[in-house]
């Protein structure tokens, strides 16, 4: 119940004024008990029908006030809801897009989506309807003081059963905490199998990888049923005994009221409306150990999400901006390693590029190619040591800024939701579309944008996966002309390509170089390779730069 007290204590004056709401509401809600008591006292015993008339328009009156009042209060819980969890679920989305990557790298695949999902239920957990019914749980107290008004005995029945019931949801609580959190990380362990054969289908069929997915699934989905049948139980359990207990305690209250009402201390009607107060104080008992489970499992999620955000660090948006950029590039004792991984891909790595300058980044698969690309363009932060800029390490310019001089083609294109021209804009704001369409002219996509119906307009769907590699590498390469940034940084750009893709990359490179660019690009190809000025091996046995000449 901590999140429910915290929401109530954000928002002080709401919570009182939810609380009156609540006081009118179980006050004009008591009329309807009282007034089988009158009828049954009072009509019932001397057949006047004016009293029969005004008892009745009485507690129709309280009924529509009842009504009017509930109305109200889901309004001033709406208010104390606020906009909290939406303000949350935004702010992990953009956690999602501005997170150093850094931090995002050491966490576990789908987390933050699966945190979101998180945010949701509790949003709908802690909602309006929730919160304006849980508010009749202090009024409970209410309706036994007014038992104990009628019968001191009865209202000790059912403070017994109410208490009961209060300790039993505590107790439900403290054993489903264990469970709820495990539950999470199973759902997490199949959301990420379901990602996996979402997005390596093909790989799957051709590789016969669904044997071993199946295996995986059929563990994970194990566990997460199991763990979710121990909830539910736990949940109908509690069910179980709230119903247990409201029979028990009406049982208890009629037997005991009627030796009361055999003995003369009672009458019957006292009698009936005895059982319908003790039932309105037990009923918001029972409605929150309807909600309990759910309400546990929301808190957590919030919980989660909330530790998530608290520890994931946001790329500065200030920075130093440099009056130009020359594309001077220097690399300075640079050391990596991935998150979670003790021995670093490479270390004590110097390279000092002036502008104008290539180089060719060779060596073996996981020496750390892609990682170093990354170290430069900003995307990843060194273990040790600095990439340089014109002399400025570039953890202090500007994030925005500096990506805005690089242009990058990395080996994995995957592109906006959105348009052609939506991606090349979002690379470089207030590109004309005339500058887009010369770029995507060098890369060769000129036909391919003309001969489809939308044009520049044509949509890019998951993430551009359902355009062929080779396309979406030109895309990519197009992308980073876009930019047209002093440094060219492009990894692996022949990979994937026909004969005519790679000339046209041979050609830029070439044309880019004419232009003074400063030149990383990662390759095996041999071509590419001679044509740099430098080579700089990521050999596991220890990194070296050497000339084009050497290397060749």
């Amino acid at each position: 119940m901590g999140e429910l007290l915290a929401r109530l204590s954000r928002a002080p004056a709401a919570t009182v004024r939810l609380l009156l709401a609540s006081l009118l509401i179980n006050a004009l809600g008591l009329a309807s008990s009282l007034y089988v008591i009158q009828v049954l006292n009072r009509y019932v015993g001397h057949g006047v029908g004016a009293t029969l008339f005004t008892l009745t328009a009485g507690v129709v009156i309280a009924i529509a006030g009842e009504h009017a009042f509930r109305t109200l209060r889901l309004e001033l819980a709406g208010e104390i809801v606020g906009d909290g969890d939406e303000r949350l679920s935004t702010g992990l989305f953009g956690l999602m897009l501005t997170a150093r990557m850094s931090d995002l790298d050491a966490r576990p695949r789908g987390e933050a989506e699966m945190l979101m999902r998180g945010v949701e239920r509790g949003e709908a957990a802690f909602g309006a309807t929730n919160l304006a019914a849980l508010a009749d749980v202090p009024f409970s107290l209410f309706f036994l003081l007014v038992l104990a008004l009628l019968s001191p005995s009865l209202a000790g029945i059912a403070t017994l059963f109410t208490g009961l019931s209060v300790l039993s949801i505590w107790l439900a609580q403290r054993r489903q905490a264990g469970p709820v959190r495990a539950a999470q990380a199973a759902g997490q362990a199949v959301a990420s199998l379901v990602e996996a054969a979402g997005s390596g289908a093909d790989a799957i069929r051709q590789f016969r990888g669904a044997p071993l997915l199946m295996a995986r699934w059929r563990d994970a989905s194990v566990k997460a049923r199991a763990l979710r049948a121990q909830l539910a139980a736990g949940a109908n359990s509690g069910s179980s005994v709230s119903q247990a207990t409201q029979g028990l305690m009406g049982a208890c209250i009629i037997a005991v009221g009627a030796l009361l009402v055999v003995e003369g201390k009672l009458d019957v009607g006292a009698l009936i409306g005895a059982n319908l107060i003790a039932a309105r104080a037990l009923a918001p008992v029972v409605r929150l150990a309807q909600l309990s489970q759910g309400l546990q499992q929301a808190e957590a999620s919030l919980r989660a999400a909330r530790a998530f955000a608290a520890e994931i660090t946001v790329e500065p948006e200030g920075g130093a901006v440099l009056a130009a950029y020359h594309g001077k590039l220097e690399l300075r004792r640079l050391a990596y390693a991935p998150p979670g991984q003790p021995v670093p891909l490479f270390s004590t790595l110097d390279l000092s590029l002036e502008p104008g300058s290539v180089v060719a980044i060779t060596g073996r698969n996981g020496s750390g190619k892609s990682s170093l690309v990354r170290l430069i363009t900003g995307l990843a932060d060194p273990s040790e040591g600095q990439v340089l800029a014109d002399g400025v390490d570039i953890r202090q310019l500007a994030p925005a800024w500096w990506r805005a001089q690089v242009s990058y083609l990395p080996q994995e294109p995957v592109f906006l939701d959105g348009t052609i021209a939506d991606n090349l804009a979002a690379a470089r704001p207030g590109l004309p579309e005339a500058e887009m369409r010369r770029c995507l002219e060098k890369a060769g996509l000129g036909r391919f944008v003309d001969e489809h119906p939308d044009g520049l307009n044509r949509r890019l769907a998951m993430g551009g996966r359902s355009l062929a590699l080779g396309l979406r590498r030109r895309l990519a390469l197009a992308r980073a002309l876009a930019v047209d940034g002093r440094l060219v940084v492009l990894d692996e750009p022949s990979e994937g390509l026909d004969r005519e893709g790679v000339e046209v990359v041979y050609g830029l490179l070439i044309e880019l170089a004419r232009r003074g660019c400063t030149i990383v690009v990662v390759s095996h190809d041999p071509n590419i390779i001679r044509g740099a000025g430098r080579v700089l091996d990521l050999d596991p046995d220890g990194c070296r730069v050497t000339t084009a000449e050497v290397a060749a």
